[in-house]
């Protein structure tokens, strides 16, 4: 009689362990299904970008006057020369 207590003790650990396992992953997947309930636009919802278009068909893009500062500047520089 005491040689089988050892047995199920050794065949108690794993299945506790998946036990344990499946409730993790269990109450990870319906926090994720109770969050998608409670949240719905997070799925599906655009960035104002997206809808409005992109950035550069409003406003210049900022190597756009980078580049326009320095042809200016290098305007400047040659008139200077040219006098």
């Amino acid at each position: 009689m005491e040689s089988s207590l050892p047995q199920q003790k050794d065949r108690a650990r794993p299945r506790r362990q998946l036990i344990i396992f499946f409730l993790i992953y269990g109450v990870i997947v319906a926090g994720l299904l109770g969050y998608l309930a409670v949240f719905p636009d997070h799925i599906t919802h655009e960035t104002a970008l997206e809808t409005t278009g992109s950035a550069t068909a409003t406003k210049p893009g900022r190597y756009e006057a980078v580049i326009a500062n320095w042809n200016r500047y290098r305007g400047k520089e040659a008139r200077a020369e040219a006098r």
